[in-house]
């Protein structure tokens, strides 16, 4: 029994000296692309994010986890200006007639990213070149076309980062071209649109930490961003097409979060499972076999099915089925379902990620529900739609 003792002692206070080792040796570089506001790892966004004061001394700056349509949708701006650099910014129906409601009426959105929806870039007339690859040359360079901007020097970086351009300019009478690679392909321009603007960027990772670290390169990074004017009152820092919607902030959030409260974290949970290891043999008691309590509500719903089966009362079960779909949306999503209109089913679309056709074929059948004959068929129809809605829906 001292011999186990001693071993078990042995095995803990190794995996201490491991743990201890594992808190702190150097953490290795994170080289993933974040384009993030708080990353200041190189494909981070941190330099940047800070620099906006800078260029935009009179504006409030404010970052939002939120898409373009919940941003923009509820709220009239004026002289502010949406910037959104990221990988991938993928944006519906709402999103872009948002965006372009907001540039018309005097506003500004500065987009750079490898990959946007066809949605956008059919409204904005471009088509954006699949080259994100490396061959033999070392590096690919990028200037402006205004001599203003214009750098005697190109700025250089990995080819991997800059050569993305766009391939095709539908609508060369509102688009102007204000960058372009070594090669001479646009890789940054601008489309008019009302009174505002949008400016697209070909290449994000000319906005990360470790482009604008290199060689001088945070002026290229400026004066892109020098197009949108330095007079506006808001600029709306984009999150979400990063890292998506804010999660929830519970304490367990903040332990994992912090390396050294989560190490803590694990220590005690490690801790318990030893002590509890140790303590079973001695403690355990005879686990008395409980029988368990009769479910007398499956018994209730068997039954209450059986009468309307019974009374083939096909109105009044679909009744209970729309009905009970109509509070399932007013609890999970939070909408009104006093006024069944078309300004609802897009918002339900929107919140609930389900296929515009089945919130429209539920919302005919609470139209018809009190009024047509329900047969066996249209029954089946009712239920299936909804119980497919069930399925799809992404509940809060």
């Amino acid at each position: 029994m001292k011999s186990y003792k001693i071993s078990v002692g042995v095995a803990v206070l190794l995996l201490l000296i491991y743990i201890i080792a594992q808190v702190n040796k150097p953490k290795p570089l994170n080289w993933r692309v974040t384009l993030s506001k708080g990353d200041k790892n190189p494909y981070g966004a941190y330099i940047l994010y800070n620099h906006l004061k800078n260029l935009f001394p009179e504006a409030s700056i404010n970052s939002y986890r939120e898409p373009l349509y919940t941003t923009l949708h509820d709220n009239y701006y004026k002289n502010s200006a949406y910037i959104a650099i990221s990988p991938d910014i993928t944006t519906d129906t709402l999103d872009v007639a948002a965006a372009c409601k907001f540039v018309e009426s005097g506003n500004y959105i500065f987009i750079s990213a490898y990959n946007l929806s066809k949605k956008l870039r059919d409204t904005l007339g471009i088509k954006l070149a699949k080259t994100f690859t490396i061959n033999s040359e070392d590096t690919v360079s990028v200037n402006f076309v205004n001599p203003s901007l214009k750098s005697v020097k190109n700025y250089t970086s990995s080819k991997l980062i800059l050569n993305e351009y766009f391939d095709s300019i539908k609508r060369p009478d509102s688009i102007v071209v204000l960058g372009v690679t070594s090669k001479g392909k646009p890789n940054f321009i601008k489309v008019n649109c009302g009174n505002g603007a949008f400016f697209v960027h070909a290449a994000p990772l000319c906005f990360s930490n470790y482009f604008m670290l290199k060689d001088g390169n945070s002026a290229y990074t400026s004066k892109a961003l020098s197009y949108i004017p330095s007079t506006v009152s808001t600029i709306m820092w984009d999150e979400y097409y990063k890292l998506g919607r804010s999660g929830a902030k519970t304490p367990l959030r903040f332990f994992l979060n912090n390396s050294y409260l989560r190490w803590a974290l694990w220590l005690s949970i490690i801790g318990l499972l030893l002590y509890v290891l140790f303590n079973i043999k001695r403690k355990q008691r005879i686990i008395p076999i409980i029988i368990p309590l009769h479910n007398a509500t499956l018994d209730f719903i068997k039954t209450i099915a059986g009468v309307y089966f019974g009374q083939k009362d096909n109105s009044a079960i679909a009744r209970k089925k729309l009905q009970y779909w109509q509070a399932f949306v007013r609890q999970h999503f939070y909408l009104q379902t006093n006024l069944l209109n078309d300004d609802f089913v897009q918002q339900l679309v929107k919140k609930s990620g389900v296929g515009i056709g089945y919130i429209e074929s539920i919302v005919h059948y609470i139209s018809i529900v009190d009024n047509s004959i329900i047969t066996d068929k249209l029954l089946m129809d009712i239920s299936t739609t909804v119980d497919e809605f069930y399925n799809q829906a992404h509940k809060p």
